[in-house]
């Protein structure tokens, strides 16, 4: 035990995070299982809640607004979110109650906190701790007793099931008004996923990613994410590939759940960057406008949807920024990490005429070639250098990335340079 970390801390909230287990073990533990343990997921997460002293029924008072997909559902959570604070703004002017808004979503950039914000903004860090050990302490206390859902249920959820139902918590505690949920990986066994009555579901673009927890197909992954899906709660999604839109549309069915399928929007000023990123905000305009009525929170007009839409901002995604150290330098930053995410990184990073430089990091479980031969098939900007970085950072404790393996000898970073030499024909 570190006795330098004040006790009930911030830091010492982040430090017991990094304890519990990481995605990178629970995915090799669901693949060893053939899947069983995605199976109880969900009814594991239901006894976690009644745990800390909720009810998955509690959870509809947060008028949830659920969010899934391959690429975009972080930056569509952004939309809505931008899009609701200049809902509940247009609502204070008219006389009208504003609106608290709660967001949940990964990863983070920095620090942990970002992932849980209220009206915008990050938890403090004081608020972090609070809810961090309400929530921590009421898993480790002996009473209540913890409902095993089967003899290997594990009794403490591992990192992010545990943030998402630290934030369930906080939202819960904050009485917001409206919760965003950003689903993790998937959808029908994620632990988002425990809510049952959200008041609208959103699925973005699919495609193929996280195969070994989801399928290899895009009808199976579809399967996954349409899991959101719940019985006559309106369903909005982005246009798909037909295979996908087909299970879409069957999943709907199923749940007798209105299905609408949005185009992209145009002309309209968008605050985050990208082509692609004109059907995400689709989705979040309709998203938004579902709520809205559903929850009988309308303002007098609509203009508060062109607003959110120009003054959103996600960092990290499609983002521009000078260099604070170098003013002539800079920095376009995003986070693609799937073939088509980077096939779009690469058309918005071209709008650079300048010589380029680039840097890369790609996890284990992703594929580095397939990903370098995309951005420099699509990209079409000069680069005269390169440089391949691993997933470490010593700066922050909350930056301390435990979901790949270590990798010391950095070989993957090696093996990506010798591609990138490959495809470029530079030493």
């Amino acid at each position: 035990m570190d006795t330098s970390v004040p006790a009930g801390s911030y830091l010492a909230a982040v430090r017991d995070l990094n304890g519990l287990q990481t995605n990178y073990q629970i995915i090799q533990q669901i693949k060893a299982s053939g899947g069983r343990m995605n199976q109880h997921s969900i009814p594991e997460f239901c006894a976690f809640l009644e745990k800390i002293g909720h009810s998955v029924k509690d959870l509809d008072k947060l008028n949830v607004i659920h969010v899934a997909g391959t690429k975009g559902k972080g930056s569509t959570c952004a939309f809505t979110q931008s899009i609701l604070t200049q809902l509940s703004e247009q609502r204070r002017a008219e006389g009208k109650q504003p609106l608290k808004i709660g967001l949940f979503t990964s990863p983070h950039l920095i620090q942990v906190r970002e992932r849980i914000q209220i009206n915008g903004q990050p938890i403090s860090q004081l608020d972090f701790a609070k809810y961090f050990y309400e929530t921590f302490d009421a898993l480790r206390s002996p009473h209540p007793p913890l409902r095993k859902v089967s003899v290997d249920s594990p009794s403490m959820p591992m990192y992010f099931r545990f943030l998402t139902l630290m934030a369930y918590h906080t939202f819960l505690r904050e009485q917001v008004d409206v919760a965003i949920m950003e689903v993790g990986v998937g959808g029908e066994y994620d632990s988002t996923n425990v809510v049952q009555q959200p008041v609208v579901c959103g699925i973005a673009s699919l495609g193929i990613d996280h195969q070994n927890s989801l399928g290899s197909t895009i009808e199976e992954i579809a399967w996954h994410k349409a899991g959101i899906i719940k019985p006559k709660v309106p369903v909005v999604s982005v246009e798909q590939v037909p295979e996908a839109l087909k299970v879409i549309e069957e999943r709907a069915r199923e749940n007798d759940a209105e299905l609408q399928v949005v185009k992209p929007v145009d002309d309209v000023e968008l605050g985050i960057q990208g082509v692609h990123q004109r059907a995400n905000a689709a989705l979040a305009t309709e998203l938004c406008r579902t709520w809205a009525q559903c929850t009988h929170n309308v303002a007098a007009s609509e203009s508060y949807i062109a607003r959110g839409l120009q003054l959103a901002s996600w960092p990290g995604r499609s983002q521009s920024f000078p260099s604070p150290r170098v003013p002539s330098l800079t920095w376009h930053v995003d986070g693609a990490h799937t073939v088509e995410s980077i096939r779009a990184c690469a058309k918005w990073f071209s709008s650079t005429s300048s010589p380029c430089v680039l840097l890369f990091n790609a996890a284990h479980n992703r594929d580095a070639r397939m990903l370098l031969e995309t951005l420099h098939t699509h990209a079409s900007c000069t680069f005269i250098g390169a440089v391949f970085c691993p997933n470490v950072s010593t700066q922050r404790a909350d930056s301390n990335n435990f979901t790949v393996q270590k990798d010391d000898e950095l070989v993957a970073q090696w093996e990506s340079a010798r591609v990138w030499q490959e495809l470029t024909g530079n030493p």
